[in-house]
């Protein structure tokens, strides 16, 4: 029965990693909504979109007019004039401006950097689609190396047991001296093997803990009814290879911003060739003024100082020096790695796609191989035991064939969570995932 001593000491543990369930056993699920929430790379790329978002609203306000204000103040004074003379003088100005015509470059860099923003969008969840990946193969890596610690343990008990009876017919004269420092070389040996398996178990426990940014201090148990197969059989078929094809490109995330990139770089060319466009602005100010010291009235030099005036401002460029030219050459090269950047990005994809559905489907055989591996192990065991009970196999003998038996299990172990990792890193990229 669980203390209430534990039971709080749960509960802190449970405030502190953000679980969130009541169970203290973190499922996949729990641990990419973790993943999601903390991750220091997730948020590093998000601070890019914030960023575009900035950037957008900074290119549509460049369509509004701006207003400015000036106060200019200066001390003077005319030594070689005669008479009073005035020292100070304040000038007060407001001034506005506004592009009528620039050839539509602000309007395409507006739409230019709506692109790129919907490009960081896709980059981000690239990024995330890559956290996804390396936190399900933390998570069953430490789900197989859990199961491999089983298996260790199982042997531990085993070989423990053994050594017991073969220290009982030792004393009775039954067996030799080698025999029984076989034994007790075999527990060693097996004791060895799970503190091995439980050390890579912690490592793997570290791992997890970092990716999903929980603190060391804090419990991590998962918990993964959902691989509980003990079968491939029990999986659903795999689809054609030319279905993974389509669905992963239609769904992922690097391609399609790769394939924005392109035509925000297009905008970039466009807007390059508006560089020598005629620019109309229409501007606005006013501006009053007063001296002072020697002279008076203020009030009446405000007002009489006063004036304003509209002005409409044409500027055509006749020669740039080839600035224009040079800047469409250089928007026509970044297009040009933009369509080069996403045909790399199809090559390797369609490499990786196609490996991972070799390596799934072969994966599957090893699984079943595997199996039947252990039903052949496990049935020589079987027998090798009724013929050390008759006393026809010698102990070294029957050592070579319960460690048959165990290396048999941890293959079979291996090859299930080999083959599931295969199926979920597949789900993950036509985005069936469920995160």
């Amino acid at each position: 029965m669980i203390s209430l001593k534990h039971l709080f000491f749960l509960s802190v543990s449970l405030t502190v990693i953000n679980a969130f369930a009541t169970s203290p056993h973190w499922s996949l699920s729990d641990c990419m909504a973790q993943a999601k929430k903390a991750s220091l790379k997730l948020q590093s790329v998000k601070l890019s979109e914030e960023k575009a978002a900035v950037s957008l609203k900074q290119a549509k306000n460049e369509r509004y007019p701006n207003l400015s204000a000036s106060i200019n103040q200066s001390l003077y004074d005319s030594p070689f004039k005669s008479g009073p003379q005035d020292h100070y003088r304040l000038n007060l100005g407001l001034s506005s401006s506004m592009k009528l015509w620039d050839g539509g470059a602000t309007t395409l860099t507006i739409e230019n950097r709506l692109l790129r923003k919907q490009s960081i969008f896709f980059q981000i969840e690239q990024t995330w689609l890559e956290i996804q990946e390396s936190v399900l193969n933390s998570y069953i890596s430490l789900l197989a190396a859990e199961g491999n610690v089983q298996v260790a343990r199982a042997a531990f008990l085993l070989a423990e047991e053994d050594l017991k009876h073969i220290q009982y017919l030792f004393e009775a004269g039954s067996l030799t001296q080698k025999d029984l420092v076989l034994a007790k070389s075999e527990h060693a040996q097996k004791k060895a093997a799970v503190l091995l398996a439980e050390q890579t178990v912690e490592n793997g426990r570290t791992s997890l803990r970092q990716l999903i940014e929980i603190p060391r201090e804090s419990e991590l148990k998962i918990e993964a009814p959902e691989f509980n197969i003990t079968n491939p059989n029990e999986m659903p078929p795999l689809p054609t290879l030319a279905d993974l094809f389509t669905d992963i490109q239609k769904n992922y995330p690097g391609l399609l911003a790769d394939s924005i990139d392109i035509l925000a770089s297009q905008k970039e060319e466009a807007i390059a060739s508006k560089t020598n466009s005629i620019i109309v602005s229409l501007g606005a100010s006013a501006s009053t003024g007063l001296n002072a010291w020697e002279s008076s009235a203020y009030g009446n030099q405000v007002k009489d100082g006063y004036s304003h005036n509209l002005s409409l401002g044409i500027n055509i460029p006749l020669i740039d020096n080839g600035a224009t030219t040079t800047n469409v050459l250089q928007a026509q090269i970044s297009v040009t790695q933009a369509r080069l950047n996403k045909r790399d990005t199809e090559k390797s994809l369609e490499n990786a796609i196609e490996l991972l559905y070799l390596n799934a489907e072969s994966a599957d055989l090893q699984w079943e191989a595997a199996i039947l591996q252990k039903e052949a192990a496990e049935e020589v065991l079987r027998v090798a035991e009724e013929h050390r009970t008759y006393g026809i196999m010698a102990y070294t003998d029957f050592l070579e064939q319960k460690n048959k038996f165990e290396v048999a299990e941890l293959n079979l172990n291996k090859a299930k969570y080999n083959s599931l990792l295969m199926r979920k890193r597949i789900d993950l990229y036509r985005g069936f995932f469920k995160s």
